[in-house]
C-alpha cells in the first residue's frame, strides 16, 4: 500500500463502520459530500462511487480482492474520484443507483459499483466484480480501464448514454397497459389463484433460488386467512412456505433471528448477516400466524427472536443496532455452522432423560447433520428435516429439539462472534416498535408478551433522544436518520414508520400525544414529501440543493416494507381518529398510481395488497373505554381485530366522572354497532367457536 493511498484515504474519521472498515484501503476514498462532487466536476474525473453496508458479505470480498490491490486501487486514484456511500445512512443514493442497476444488468445488490459523469448521472452500474476475469465474466481491472478509455474517448457519446438513463430513470414504474378493476380490487382468492404458478410446492415460497423472505406478502397472506378471506386449505401453501423458513437454515436454530436470505431453494444455506428490519418483518408476521397455526415452532421462533434481539441487538441507550456481520475469523457462516464431530460433542454435554436418550441416534437426522455438511469444509448448517417433522413434533422430542438448540447456543461461546454493526437507523427502530405492538396485540403467549413489552418500552424511552434533533434553531421535528450523523436529509421512511409507530402506541396505551404525533407526522408528510400522484424519497424542499435527483417511491417491497404503501395503510386507518376530510383527497392520486403498480406485480408488492385490499367502507373504528386497557380480558381479546380495524379511547371529562362502559363500533360515516360493558362488547365480536374456523371476525361486520 502506497504512502499516497493512506494520506488520501479519508476515511478514518467517519463514525460509520462501513467506512472506517476501508479506511486501510488502498483505494484513495473520500466519503460523499457535496465538495467532494464538486472536485470531480471542477477536474472533469468520472467518479466511482462504491455502495455497501457492514456487514455485507461480498462487500468485504470486493474489498480484499480489488480494494487492496495496488495495482486496481492506482488505477482507481488516477483516473476516477472515488467515493464510499454506507447504504444506511444515505438510503437515496442507495435507492437511485439500485434503479440504475436494473437498467445496465436487470440486477442490483451489495456491493453496489456506480460508475458516474462529474453531475452524478450514472454512465455503468453494477455490483460485485472479481478483480480478474474468468470466461465470460469480466475483470473489475479491465472493467474500470475499458469506463475510463470510454469516458475519454467517446465522451460526447457517453454523456449522451448517461442522460438517457437518467431520464428513464426520472419516469419510474410505468405500466405497460393501465390495470383494469371494476371499481374494486380483486378480493384475495383472486391474487393467490394469480400467484400459483409460481409457487414452489416441494420446498415453500415462490420460484427458485436465492429465496429471500417476503414477509409483507406472507403478512397480507396470514392476515386474510384470519379474516376469512382465503380459506385455510387455499393457504396452506402460505403455512408450508413459513414452516419451512422457520425450520431451515436462514432462521439461527441456535441462537433465533433470521439471516437475510437464502442461496438455495430449501431456505438451507443462507448468506449469514442478519438485519434489523428483516428481524420485524419476522416478528409482524410470526405474532399474527400464532393465532391461527399454532405450532410449537411458531412460538419458540417468536420467543427465541426476541430473546436474541434482547440480549444482542439492544444497545445500552436505548435502540437496535443495524446488523449483524456474515463472517468471523474471514469466513462466512462460521460462527454459526458445526461439523458432525462437534454436534456429538453437544449432544454428549446434555444431560438427557433415560427416554430423551432413546433417540441420540435420531438427533443427528432431525437436523441434517452428515460427515460431509451440507455447507463448506465439513460443516453443517443447522436446520430441521421437515420430512422427519411427525417424529420430532411431540411434546417429549421437541423438548429434546429445546435441548440440544440450546447446548448449540453454548458451544458457540467459545467462538469468536461476527462483528456487530453499532449504529441505529431510525426507520428501522421504528418499524420495531411497531413490530413489538403487533406481538402484544396478536400473541396469546404471557412469556412471549411480556419479552415484547419490555423490548417496547426500552426502544419508546430511547426514540426522541437517538433518532430527533433538537434546538431552538431547528423548529418543529427533524429525525436524523442515524445514530452516525449528528444531521440527515429528511427520508420519507424515517418519518413514515415514525407515524406508523406513533399510532400503534397510541391503540395499546391510550396516550393521547402519541395520535397527535401521528397525524402531526402525516401533515408533515403530505406537505414535504408528496408531489401529485408521488411520494418522494426525501422532502421536496432539498430538491435544489441536492446533486442527484430526488427519486419517486414506488409499491414494491425491497428490503422491507414499501415505504409508499406503508403511508397509504396509515393514512386510511388514521382517517377514522381525525377529523381531516383533506386526506382523502390528498391520498386518491397516490392510491390510483399504487394500485397499478400493486397489481403489476402482487408477489413483491406485499405492502400494497396489505394497504389497498379492503374498500374505504371496510375500515372501521373500534371506540372502547380507555380503562379497558387495565383489563386482562380485554388485551387477551383485542388479538382478534386486524388492521383495518382502529382502536380509539374514551376518556372521563373529569376525575369526578364516573367511567362510561359504552363501546361503539363506526364507520368514517356513521357507528353500526354499540352496547355497554366488556362482557358485552367479548360476547357480540367472540369468533365462532368452531376450531377449524379460521374466521375471526363477525360476519355481519365483515361485509
Amino acid at each position: 500500500m502506497s504512502n499516497m493511498g493512506q494520506e488520501q484515504n479519508l476515511l478514518k474519521d467517519q463514525q460509520s463502520k462501513y467506512l472506517t472498515q476501508h479506511m486501510d484501503n488502498a483505494v484513495s476514498w473520500h466519503p460523499y459530500s457535496t465538495a467532494i462532487i464538486q472536485q470531480a466536476q471542477k477536474e472533469n474525473k468520472p467518479i466511482f462511487l462504491s455502495v455497501g453496508y457492514s456487514s455485507c458479505h461480498w462487500c468485504h470480498i470486493m474489498s480484499s480482492e480489488s480494494f487492496d490491490d495496488q495495482e486496481i486501487a492506482s488505477y482507481l486514484n488516477d483516473n476516477f474520484v472515488c467515493i464510499k456511500v454506507d447504504k444506511e445512512e444515505h438510503p437515496d443514493i442507495d435507492d437511485y443507483y439500485q434503479q440504475a442497476s436494473l437498467l445496465f444488468s436487470k440486477r442490483g445488490g451489495w456491493p453496489l459499483s456506480a460508475f458516474l459523469m462529474p453531475d452524478m448521472s450514472p454512465y455503468f452500474v453494477g455490483t460485485y466484480f472479481p478483480p480478474h476475469g474468468a470466461g465470460e465474466q469480466i475483470g473489475f481491472i479491465d472493467l474500470i480501464k475499458e469506463l475510463n478509455r470510454a469516458y475519454n474517448e467517446d465522451f460526447e457519446q457517453v454523456k449522451d448514454n448517461a442522460s438517457k438513463v437518467k431520464e428513464v430513470i426520472a419516469q419510474g414504474i410505468i405500466p405497460s397497459e393501465p390495470v383494469e378493476f371494476p371499481g374494486h380490487f380483486p378480493p384475495p382468492m383472486s391474487i393467490l389463484h394469480a400467484l400459483k404458478e409460481m409457487q414452489d410446492n416441494s420446498d415453500g415460497g415462490y420460484g427458485d433460488a436465492p429465496k429471500f423472505p417476503l414477509f409483507p406478502y406472507y403478512e397480507w397472506a396470514v392476515e386474510q386467512i384470519l379474516e376469512g378471506m382465503i380459506d385455510q386449505e387455499r393457504g396452506e401453501h402460505i403455512f408450508m412456505t413459513l414452516e419451512r423458513v422457520l425450520m431451515g437454515g436462514i432462521y439461527d436454530q441456535a441462537r433465533g433471528g433470521i439471516h437475510r436470505y437464502s442461496t438455495d431453494k430449501k431456505w438451507l444455506v443462507p448468506h449469514f448477516e442478519k438485519m434489523l428490519y428483516d428481524q420485524a418483518g419476522l416478528i409482524r408476521v410470526l405474532a399474527k400466524l400464532s393465532i391461527v397455526y399454532s405450532s410449537p415452532i411458531v412460538f419458540d421462533t417468536l420467543y427465541q427472536t426476541l430473546i436474541f434481539l434482547k440480549a444482542e441487538m439492544l444497545s445500552e441507550k436505548n435502540y437496535m443496532f443495524a446488523s449483524h456481520d456474515a463472517d468471523s475469523e474471514g469466513q462466512e457462516g462460521l460462527y454459526f455452522t458445526y461439523t458432525q464431530e462437534e454436534f456429538h460433542q453437544v449432544l454428549s454435554n446434555i444431560e438427557w432423560e433415560e427416554e430423551e436418550a432413546l433417540n441420540l441416534n435420531n438427533f443427528p437426522r432431525w437436523f441434517g447433520i452428515s460427515e460431509e455438511g451440507n455447507f463448506e469444509r465439513g460443516l453443517n448448517v443447522i436446520s430441521l428435516d421437515d420430512k422427519l417433522k411427525k417424529e420430532f413434533f411431540t411434546p417429549q422430542n421437541w423438548n429434546s429439539i429445546r435441548k440440544i438448540k440450546n447446548g448449540l447456543l453454548e458451544h458457540r461461546k467459545g467462538r469468536i462472534p461476527p462483528a456487530t454493526d453499532p449504529k441505529g437507523v431510525a426507520s428501522w427502530n421504528f418499524m420495531m416498535i411497531t413490530a413489538m405492538v403487533d406481538v402484544m396485540q396478536y400473541c396469546q403467549i404471557d412469556a412471549i408478551r411480556a419479552e415484547a413489552t419490555d423490548i417496547f418500552n426500552h426502544l419508546v424511552d430511547g426514540m426522541h433522544e437517538n433518532f430527533f434533533v433538537s434546538g431552538q434553531d431547528k423548529p418543529g421535528m427533524q429525525i436524523r436518520h442515524t445514530t452516525t450523523q449528528e444531521h440527515s436529509l429528511p427520508y420519507l421512511e424515517d418519518y413514515v414508520f415514525f407515524a406508523e409507530a406513533q399510532l400503534r402506541i397510541y391503540e395499546i396505551t391510550g396516550q393521547k400525544i402519541f395520535r397527535d404525533n401521528c397525524y402531526d407526522t402525516v401533515k408533515f408528510i403530505f406537505r414535504e414529501f408528496v408531489d401529485g400522484n408521488q411520494l418522494k424519497t426525501r422532502a421536496n424542499s432539498t430538491t435544489g440543493s441536492a446533486i442527484y435527483p430526488n427519486q419517486n417511491q414506488t409499491a414494491y417491497d425491497n428490503s422491507y416494507r414499501s415505504t409508499a404503501m406503508t403511508f397509504i395503510g396509515l393514512v386510511r386507518r388514521l382517517t377514522l381518529l381525525v377529523n381531516e376530510s383533506d386526506f382523502d383527497t390528498q391520498l386518491a392520486p397516490l392510491i390510483e398510481e399504487m394500485t397499478q403498480q400493486t397489481l403489476k406485480n402482487p408477489l413483491n408488492a406485499g405492502e400494497g395488497l396489505r394497504s389497498l385490499t379492503y374498500p374505504s367502507e371496510a375500515y372501521k373504528i373500534v371506540k372502547v373505554p380507555l380503562h379497558w386497557l387495565q383489563d386482562s380480558k380485554f388485551l387477551d381479546f383485542i388479538s382478534y381485530f386486524m388492521p383495518r380495524f382502529v382502536f380509539d379511547y374514551q376518556r372521563p371529562k373529569s376525575k369526578k366522572e364516573t367511567p362510561s362502559e359504552h363501546w361503539q363500533l363506526c364507520s368514517s360515516s356513521s357507528c353500526e354497532l354499540s352496547g355497554e360493558g366488556l362482557e358485552n362488547f367479548i360476547q357480540t365480536f367472540r369468533p365462532p367457536t368452531d376450531n377449524d374456523d379460521p374466521k375471526l371476525q363477525e360476519r355481519e361486520i365483515r361485509k
